[in-house]
């Protein structure tokens, strides 16, 4: 029964879309402390204040999940150090799921876990995967709801721009 209630969360989320909205552009994103998966050592969005963060909200079973996660590794790889930070969260409750997704999935950014779903909560998801680029100040300015090839073109373009100004 656990095993089904984020995904009946988020399809809740999905179908009551008229009343109950994600956290949106211009509003302060939501502070987490979170345990780093598989580790034992937590992490918290406040800790990169000042950086231009990438914020994914992802799962084992998500088949844009999967598309995302390869194009999330390489803007890291070509952004991250120059004020710019990926952070992966991790929705699954079993998190045995995700250190085994991980295995065939390696991401070169911080994953961290929210078995429970209250951060996914605090943000309001309306599905999977969401990604929110978060200025230095700590606003959002980009929510992305899903993933298809190229989307990230449109992303790494909108963060490029944030780090110019910043």
């Amino acid at each position: 029964m656990r095993a089904l209630l984020i995904p009946l969360a988020l399809a809740l989320n999905l179908l009551l879309a008229g009343t109950a909205w994600c956290v949106g552009k211009g509003e302060p994103a939501p502070d987490f402390v979170l345990p780093v998966l598989g580790g034992e050592t937590t992490k918290s969005l406040s800790a990169s204040h000042g950086k231009v963060r990438y914020v994914d909200f992802w799962a084992s079973w998500c088949p844009p999940c999967r598309v995302s996660i390869p194009e999330i590794v390489a803007l890291q790889r070509e952004l991250g150090g120059s004020g710019f930070e990926v952070i992966g969260i991790n929705v699954d409750e079993r998190t045995d799921d995700a250190l085994k997704f991980l295995e065939h999935h390696p991401m070169n950014y911080d994953v961290l876990s929210d078995p429970r779903g209250a951060t996914a909560a605090a943000y309001s998801l309306p599905g999977m995967p969401t990604s929110f680029v978060i200025d230095p100040e700590g606003r959002v300015t980009l929510v992305h709801v899903g993933f298809r090839r190229g989307d990230m073109v449109g992303i790494r373009a909108h963060i490029v721009e944030l780090l110019g100004r910043h």
